[in-house]
This record gives C-alpha cells, sequence and structure tokens, in this order.
C-alpha cells in the first residue's frame, strides 16, 4: 500500500480527542480541501458552517445525543444549500425573464436536492481524508437531520437548506490505540454489470460476524439479529424521530 491508501485503510471514526487547539493552517487545509471536492455543474450545491459557539455546541451535544460534540475542536456544519443560486436567480429577475420568454421558472426541486446532497457528502469526505493526512480525528454526526425545528432555528437555515452532515474534528490523542470497525466483504457490497438481491443464505453469511459477537447479548434478549438491528435502526424512538424530522426538511422540495 502506498500512503494514500494505508489512511484510508486506517482511518476510524474518532470520538476522543486529544487536549489541544487545532493549529489554524491545519483548520484552514482542512477547509480548503472540503471546497476542492468533486462538485456538480462546479456550482458548488452545499455550504459550510464552523461551529465555534460553546453554548452551540453544547446545545447539538444535547440534540444530537453525543457529548463529545460540545469540547470538539473543530466542529463543521455541512448542509446542501439551493437556497444561494435560488436568491441568484431573484436578485436577477429571472422569474420576470421566465415570464416575458414563456418558460417556467422553477423553484429548487428534489432532483436537485439530491445532486446538493452528494456535493455536501463528497465535500465533507474531503475534509475527513484531509484532516486524516494531518493526524487529525474525525467523526460523522447523521442526527443533525433530527430535531428539525431546533436546529432550523439554531442555524438560520432558509427552506432549501438542508443539514446533511456533522462532523467532529480533533486531533488523536497519543494513548489511543486504533480500532478499525470491521466491514461486510465485497462480494456482498461490489456488483458486475447489474444489481443482485441476496439470498437468505448469502445474508445470514454476510451477517455472521456480527452475529457472533452479539450471540450472548441475542440470547438473552430472546431476539434474533434481524429483530435487533430493526428495533434498534428502524424503531427506535430517537430513528423515528430523525425521520419526522427529515419530512419536515425535505418539505420544501417536495411542495416544488
Amino acid at each position: 500500500m502506498n500512503e494514500t491508501l494505508r489512511l484510508l485503510d486506517a482511518r476510524m471514526s474518532l470520538r476522543r480527542y486529544a487536549d489541544r487547539k487545532l493549529e489554524s493552517k491545519h483548520r484552514q487545509q482542512i477547509l480548503h480541501c472540503a471546497l476542492r471536492a468533486p462538485t456538480a455543474g462546479n456550482m458548488m450545491l452545499y455550504s459550510v458552517v464552523e461551529v465555534e459557539d460553546k453554548a452551540k455546541k453544547a446545545r447539538l451535544a444535547e440534540t444530537c445525543n453525543h457529548p463529545f460534540i460540545a469540547d470538539a475542536p473543530l466542529v463543521l456544519l455541512f448542509l446542501a444549500d439551493l437556497q444561494r443560486w435560488h436568491d441568484y436567480y431573484l436578485s436577477h429577475e429571472v422569474p420576470a425573464y421566465c415570464a416575458e420568454a414563456q418558460l417556467a421558472f422553477r423553484t429548487p426541486d428534489s432532483g436537485k436536492l439530491f445532486m446538493a446532497c452528494c456535493d455536501a457528502v463528497i465535500s465533507a469526505q474531503n475534509a475527513v481524508i484531509a484532516a486524516e493526512s494531518l493526524g487529525i480525528g474525525s467523526c460523522y454526526i447523521g442526527d443533525i437531520l433530527g430535531a428539525h425545528d431546533i436546529h432550523q432555528q439554531l442555524f438560520d437555515l432558509p427552506n432549501y437548506v438542508l443539514p446533511i452532515t456533522l462532523l467532529c474534528f480533533g486531533y488523536y490523542p497519543e494513548e489511543l490505540k486504533r480500532r478499525r470497525s470491521t466491514r461486510f466483504d465485497a462480494r456482498y457490497i461490489v456488483f458486475r454489470d447489474q444489481y443482485r438481491r441476496l439470498s437468505r443464505v448469502s445474508s445470514d453469511a454476510m451477517m455472521a460476524g456480527i452475529q457472533a459477537k452479539f450471540e450472548d447479548f441475542l440470547n438473552k434478549k430472546r431476539r434474533t439479529l434481524a429483530e435487533q438491528t430493526y428495533l434498534g435502526f428502524t424503531l427506535r424512538e430517537a430513528v423515528v424521530e430523525q425521520d419526522q424530522s427529515t419530512r419536515s426538511w425535505l418539505k420544501p422540495w417536495m411542495d416544488a
């Protein structure tokens, strides 16, 4: 492996950081690389909010249910952003032009939203890899999609801006022992030429490692692994709330 491949292979989610501020040059390098990410049509359909305010970080630690957010040296919020282009069109009277030319003026729709979500995630991952190369770990926080009313007000987000992910960054503690999480084998994920649904036998083989790891817990709960994961990732109260919150985030686009 070369250095880049080793970095990608060794990367882990870091939730505990060394007690030191991020160097200014490192912060700038992370943001620079985030903004150099591939983007649809070079439109950069995303925005990044650097969360420095301690009260806001503390609030995010509560709403996202991750206490370490409050003390993370660098917190970046990545947003799918179509508001910026929409406002640009309005300020240059594009609706009037469309009316005169007998064209439909379309507000941001769900198709553009998917492109903006991709832009935001690609930018976020660029930031993650740049940080990793500097000895700075990171952790994705998907819970930012929850608590719609709170998060929208906290960051003054207009209709056509949607939070995609929150990222926490900090230097690796010196005493930390890296432990990578496992991944499913490629044969269950990577297909050639067309999609392939997994049989029950294949699904069970894919999940065998997780099954073995949680065997005792599942026996105590008298549940199968499928039942336990469904309860945790689909029916858990926080997950249901996040789904409802996501529907609120999506409403402006779905009404377009």
